[in-house]
C-alpha cells in the first residue's frame, strides 16, 4: 500500500470512529470499504435467530438504507435461502462464490462466539489479497458497536435510554419521509392503502400510584419494579419492537403494526401482563398506556404530546388501561387543538 493509500486509509478509520450512532456507522463503514476496495457492491446484514436482514447496500445506483419502508426481497433473508450466507453462518469463515459480476465475499461479523451479522462485498478483482484489511474494519465495526449500544442502554433496565430514543424517533420520521417521496416518484402515492403497509405507533407506557410505592417500600424495592417492568416488556413485545426507559416511572414502545387493532392488542397484552404479575414485597402493581400514530409530517415533539394526552386521559379516568389518542379523538372524548393538521386513518 503506497503512502497515499496509508492517508486514506487513516483518514478512512478516523471518521469511522467519529460515529455516535449505529446507522451512522453502519453507512460510514459500508461506504469508507466501498470507496477503498472500488468494489461493484457491499452490503452489512445483521443476522438473528436464522434471518439475515439487510441494513446497509451501496452499488454503483447508490445507497440503500432499511428504513422498513422500502420493499426488497434481500430486507429479512432466511440465510437458508442464501447458500453464501448459509456457508458463513456454519464455517464462520469468508465464503467465496462466483456470481456474473465476478466474485462475491461474504464475511463473518463476530461479537465473541457468537454471530452478529454479514459483510458482503461483490467485485470484479480478486480481493483475498484485501481479506486482513476487510476483517480489521469488521473489528473496527463491532468494538465501536458495543461502545455505542452500551452508550444506549439504561443502566437500571437494560432497555434503551432517552437519548437513544430520541435518535430512533428522528430515524423514523426521517426513513418515513424518504419513503414518501419515494413513492411520490414512482407513481405509488397511494400504495399504503392497496398493499396493507405498516405504520409506526408511540406508545407510553407509566406505572400506576409509583411514588407510592417508593415512599411505602422504599427506592431499592422501586427499583426493582422497574427492573421487572422491563422483564415484563420484554416478554410481551415483539424483537422486533423499539423498548426505552424515557425516565423515572415512565416507559417507551415504539411498534410496527399495519392496523390500529394490533397495535392496541400488543399493548393490552403488556397492560394485562403486567396488572397479573405479583411483584415481591409489593404486590399488584398496574401500569397506564397512551399511545397514538407517527406521521412523517410531524416533529418528534408533537408526537410526544399526542401519546402523553392520550396517557393522561388513561390516568385521569381510572388508571390500569390502554387509550389511543387517534380513538379518544374521534370520539370526542379529546379535542384537537387548533392549528393541528392533518387526519390519521385508522386502518
Amino acid at each position: 500500500m503506497n503512502e497515499l493509500d496509508h492517508d486514506k486509509l487513516l483518514e478512512s478509520i478516523t471518521r469511522l470512529t467519529e460515529k455516535r450512532n449505529r446507522l451512522s456507522l453502519e453507512i460510514c463503514l459500508t461506504q469508507t470499504m466501498f470507496d477503498l476496495l472500488a468494489v461493484d457492491e457491499i452490503a452489512l446484514y445483521r443476522f438473528e435467530g436464522d434471518q439475515a436482514s439487510l441494513l446497509v447496500r451501496i452499488d454503483r445506483k447508490g445507497c440503500w438504507i432499511a428504513d422498513g419502508e422500502i420493499d426488497d426481497p434481500e430486507a429479512a433473508l432466511p440465510i437458508g435461502l442464501d447458500t453464501g450466507l448459509l456457508a458463513c453462518s456454519h464455517g464462520r469463515e469468508v465464503v467465496i462464490e462466483s456470481v456474473p459480476q465476478g466474485s462475491r465475499y461474504t464475511f463473518p461479523v463476530p461479537r465473541q462466539e457468537k454471530l452478529i451479522g454479514f459483510l458482503r462485498l461483490v467485485a470484479a478483482r480478486d480481493l483475498r489479497d484485501d481479506r486482513r484489511l476487510i476483517e480489521g474494519f469488521v473489528q473496527i465495526y463491532w468494538n465501536y458497536l458495543k461502545l455505542i449500544e452500551d452508550n444506549e442502554r439504561d443502566k437500571l433496565t437494560g432497555l434503551l435510554n432517552r437519548k437513544a430514543f430520541d435518535d430512533k424517533l428522528m430515524g423514523i420520521l426521517q426513513a418515513s419521509r424518504r419513503a414518501s417521496l419515494n413513492r411520490a416518484e414512482r407513481g405509488l402515492a397511494e400504495r399504503r392503502q392497496t398493499d396493507g403497509g405498516c405504520h409506526h405507533w408511540l406508545a407510553l407506557l407509566d406505572i400506576d400510584f409509583f411514588k407510592r410505592i417508593n415512599d411505602t417500600y422504599g427506592h431499592l424495592y422501586g427499583d426493582e419494579v422497574l427492573i421487572l417492568m422491563a422483564t415484563i416488556m420484554r416478554r410481551s413485545f415483539r424483537r422486533a419492537d423499539l423498548l426505552f426507559r424515557y425516565g423515572g416511572e415512565e416507559f417507551v414502545a415504539v411498534l410496527r403494526t399495519p392496523v390500529i387493532e394490533d397495535t392496541q392488542m400488543m399493548l393490552e397484552r403488556f397492560r394485562q401482563n403486567m396488572e397479573r404479575y405479583h411483584f415481591p414485597q409489593v404486590g399488584q402493581v398496574t401500569a397506564s398506556v397512551g399511545f397514538t400514530q407517527i406521521l412523517d409530517s410531524e416533529m418528534p415533539s408533537v408526537v410526544i404530546t399526542r401519546a402523553d394526552k392520550a396517557l393522561y386521559y388513561a390516568k385521569e379516568h381510572g388508571r390500569n388501561q390502554t387509550c389511543c389518542y387517534e380513538t379518544l379523538i374521534g370520539d370526542g372524548r379529546l379535542v384537537r387543538p387548533e392549528g393541528q393538521f392533518g387526519d390519521i386513518e385508522l386502518f
